[in-house]
């Protein structure tokens, strides 16, 4: 069985940034079909030899195409070229395609670019290069898979003749970045960068007072518990509320609180039993203390006063009699 071996770092094979020759490839337009059914990898795009292994975990990610290669370790020149990479000496791949279609669209355009852009095209091949930001970096074929030269490259961006980034913009853009009527590219490219780094810095400032009012926030409602919780437990306390209703209770806080408060707030102490006696004994007494000892005798309240309030029986008998009374 063939030694394989993978190297877990992935290579970018290709992204959306203006290329060596002055064009740029959208990733959103690939075509990776035929090239997943076949996915070979050779070193510097040389056909012509056997291949050194194969892409695995071919992948879209964030405008980029990625892949993981797997070098076929009982190839000799494979295997030299795995320990390369994995030692980090060949950090670079370059992918082959076919062009589909291209357009000169000016909004797609980017500081730079000369040629239009290529919105569908094939991925045929990639390689692991030496260099991968020379002209090398990147093959081209014609439909009928013949290696194209540089100057046929050139040639098939519409007679070698750049198209111009034109830039269409009201002249109040210009005066909302503070520039002069038709400022050049790198005056636009500036004023923009800073805008950029402004947003990011105002962004960053916005998040660290987001977090602080979360913080806020969140300390507000700990304390918001715990006085709904107090409010409750005094009111079960006070007899104001059963304790049964104490969990219904915490969510109508929750729902509404300063609402459940003034209603908590509104509901009367019941009071025991003991004031409840206390009370009727007060008011008992002191019908019977208004009272003078003859009709204390007529209404029966004599007995009453000896039987439960024997101090006061005494005073009254002292004052109908002027003698202390022996009980």
């Amino acid at each position: 069985m063939a030694k394989k071996k993978a190297v877990t770092k992935s290579f970018v094979l290709s992204d959306e940034s203006v290329n060596s020759y002055g064009f740029r490839i959208l990733t959103d337009g690939v075509d990776l079909e035929q090239f997943t059914k076949n996915p070979v990898m050779f070193y510097q795009h040389n056909e012509w030899d056997t291949p050194i292994g194969l892409w695995e975990n071919v992948r879209v990610e964030d405008g980029k195409i990625l892949a993981d290669p797997v070098f076929d370790m009982d190839d000799e020149k494979a295997a030299k070229i795995a320990g390369k990479v994995e030692r980090g000496f060949l950090r670079a791949a370059s992918i082959g395609l076919r062009i589909i279609e291209r357009s000169e669209e000016p909004d797609l355009m980017l500081p730079g670019q000369k040629y239009p852009t290529v919105t569908k095209w094939q991925l045929r091949e990639c390689s692991i290069v030496n260099i991968g930001s020379n002209n090398n970096a990147l093959r081209l074929y014609d439909e009928n898979d013949k290696l194209l030269t540089d100057d046929e490259i050139v040639k098939l961006f519409d007679n070698s003749k750049p198209i111009k980034n034109e830039r269409k913009m009201k002249k109040e853009t210009y005066s909302l970045l503070n520039l002069a009527d038709g400022a050049d590219d790198d005056k636009l490219h500036e004023a923009i960068n800073s805008l950029v780094g402004d947003s990011k810095k105002y962004a960053d400032e916005i998040k660290t007072l987001t977090d602080k009012i979360k913080g806020f926030e969140d300390a507000a409602a700990q304390s918001k518990k715990a006085d709904a919780v107090k409010l409750t437990d005094d009111a079960i306390r006070e007899g104001r509320l059963n304790a049964s209703a104490r969990e219904q209770t915490l969510k109508l806080f929750d729902d509404n609180f300063d609402a459940t408060k003034a209603m908590l707030e509104a509901i009367p102490a019941r009071a025991s039993l003991k004031d409840a006696v206390e009370g009727a004994d007060k008011t008992e007494l002191e019908k019977l203390s208004a009272q003078s000892w003859d009709e204390l005798d007529k209404s029966g309240g004599l007995q009453t006063l000896k039987d439960k309030y024997l101090d006061v029986f005494k005073e009254k008998y002292k004052e109908k009699f002027g003698a202390e009374a022996r009980i």
